[in-house]
């Protein structure tokens, strides 16, 4: 399942990585930061939920930019390990700062979240990256879903402790006493202080994962990717696997960005509602991931694939008809079953096609697909709620043709024999 030399001791520190940033995700970006945002910070003004997806856009647009560098120049000089800690730092430290703004610090708020998001998409991109040095080729969809089933465990325990925080009765300073606030301050330095022990600590346990240096010039990544993809008939399809998944991670980024706040407009959620649900949710992500990981490995990658899409084009249209709170969370569960399967399938499948010295080089053009959409899809959503006066279900069942797309390109790929 593993790689030469490589024990279990270490696939357990790479899938560590994902345990680490999923606090963040969880807690800043879908659970009680992006609602505290509109509400609190842009004191739920009717362009609220579109000023939330417009700071995050911007800061997809800068990782757009800088993955393929990044990437490229992680392979040239085998520096994982180095951008991995500095990511892990920056973002942790990032998120803890962020815990500290109010409704009077909007240009820090903006701010922060583009500097925690944009390393938290370099740490991402990188652990990504080392699959398959971890994971033999036959296996890498087990691996991977092993990877995000244990990540979303991590983005539970940050939501536990955050709840934990939220039922607790401290004496803060004068200027840290209002019972949200206080909330949030809890929340994101628990969030950010797990990041950063459980991320170093994973990254000193990968110290003998083998990383040559690759025979490329990482400062001219932009025409080697160029060439590399539009030029060469070999990279057809791969070439049509990136336009898939930005496709599709057009939808589920508009999901995960707007989740909170859909429960919270449409549905009435509290917020210690909504923390409940994405805990649930998270569960139900982690055996999405864990079991598709292996039936991925068994009916291959495209199959795989087209089989998830559907699943999110039925999950959609059952969203739009979830009038009941339990409706709503039968939906939100499917939703989390379609999250880790579909997270999972487009790392293993980047892995398998992607020259096997040149990954941390072709997940940073992943991480600029994905991120590419991480600009389209909120972005979109956050177009349709202004344009559909708030009507978060139309904009919601507006999300079904990304993936319609998807479906169209992926039956064009072919996943020919590993190399």
């Amino acid at each position: 399942m593993l790689q030469p030399r490589v024990t279990k001791k270490e696939m357990f520190a790479w899938a560590s990585l994902d345990f680490a940033n999923s606090g963040y995700t969880t807690v800043v970006l879908t659970t009680i930061f992006n609602v505290y945002f509109v509400t609190v910070i842009a004191a739920d003004i009717a362009e609220a939920t579109f000023l939330w997806t417009a700071t995050l856009s911007f800061s997809y647009l800068l990782i757009m930019i800088a993955s393929p560098f990044i990437g490229a120049y992680a392979d040239a000089r085998a520096t994982h390990r180095r951008i991995l800690f500095l990511a892990t730092i920056c973002c942790s430290i990032s998120t803890i700062i962020l815990g500290f703004c109010g409704p009077n610090n909007m240009k820090l708020t903006i701010t922060f979240i583009v500097i925690s998001n944009l390393s938290y998409a370099i740490h991402q991109n990188i652990t990504a990256s080392l699959l398959s040095r971890i994971a033999d080729l036959r296996y890498l969809g087990k691996v991977s879903g092993f990877g995000w089933a244990w990540g979303f465990i991590g983005g539970v325990l940050a939501l536990l402790m955050s709840l934990w925080w939220m039922q607790q009765t401290f004496v803060l300073p004068r200027y840290l006493s209002a019972e949200f606030d206080q909330q949030i301050l809890g929340s994101l330095v628990l969030t950010g202080t797990l990041f950063l022990l459980i991320g170093c600590l994973s990254v000193v346990y990968l110290k003998s994962v083998v990383i040559l240096p690759a025979n490329n010039d990482w400062r001219h990544v932009w025409q080697n990717l160029v060439f590399n993809l539009f030029r060469l008939k070999s990279q057809h399809d791969i070439m049509l696997l990136y336009l898939c998944i930005f496709f599709y991670h057009c939808g589920i980024a508009a999901v995960i960005t707007v989740s909170s706040i859909y429960a919270s407009k449409v549905m009435n959620f509290s917020i210690e509602e909504i923390v409940g649900l994405v805990l649930i949710v998270n569960v139900s992500a982690c055996l999405g991931s864990f079991l598709f990981g292996n039936w991925q490995d068994k009916v291959g990658h495209k199959l795989g694939l087209q089989a998830i899409l559907w699943f999110w084009v039925t999950t959609i249209v059952f969203l739009f008809f979830s009038d009941s709170k339990l409706m709503f969370y039968i939906s939100a569960n499917l939703i989390g079953l379609g999250l880790g399967s579909a997270q999972s399938a487009s790392r293993a499948s980047i892995a398998y096609l992607a020259p096997k010295n040149r990954q941390a080089e072709y997940f940073g053009v992943w991480g600029l697909f994905v991120n590419a959409s991480s600009v389209v899809g909120p972005l979109s959503y956050g177009t349709l709620t202004v344009l559909l006066n708030n009507d978060h279900k139309l904009a919601a069942i507006g999300l079904t043709p990304f993936f319609l797309l998807s479906l169209a390109l992926i039956s064009q790929t072919r996943f020919v024999t590993p190399r």
